[in-house]
């Protein structure tokens, strides 16, 4: 089962660019778009109280900077959500990225469990290999652990 990758930016114009790089690209990712880290938090407490775990996403890629809830609050939470509820499930890898971070920034996400945290890139062919390479490294790398 091809598991989504879940991208939460509150820019629709950087959700656009990701979709664009995304749909263009050879290999196909499922891909499903959250506007706000509230609503990413949502759809997963749903997904976990519904007992589907086999829908969960292969791959988080998390904007740091966003209106009410920021990237390390969501990511602080979405770690106690599978302690609290003792999933057997592996943990999904969270990719942090912000195009503004400080190095203070960069050790609160990693102490928050971030698996990476990078810096997006301003020009189109940089930003499409940075999400490419990601894509890559932590959904092949995961599917070959779970097929193992």
């Amino acid at each position: 089962m091809n598991r989504d990758l879940y991208i939460v930016d509150d820019s629709a114009d950087h959700q656009f660019l990701m979709y664009k790089l995304l749909k263009d690209s050879v290999t196909p990712y499922p891909i499903k778009f959250f506007e706000s880290g509230q609503a990413l938090y949502r759809h997963i407490q749903i997904l976990v109280q519904t007992s589907k775990p086999d829908f969960l996403p292969a791959l988080i890629i998390l904007d740091l900077n966003m209106p009410g809830m920021n990237g390390i609050g969501l990511l602080k939470l979405l770690r106690q959500i599978s302690k609290a509820n003792n999933l057997e499930i592996p943990e999904i890898p969270v990719v942090i990225m912000s195009s503004d971070i400080s190095s203070d920034q960069i050790n609160q996400c990693y102490q928050a469990g971030a698996n990476a945290v990078v810096v997006k890139p301003f020009d189109y062919n940089q930003m499409k290999n940075t999400v490419l390479s990601i894509c890559r490294f932590w959904i092949r790398n995961q599917d070959s652990v779970l097929n193992v």
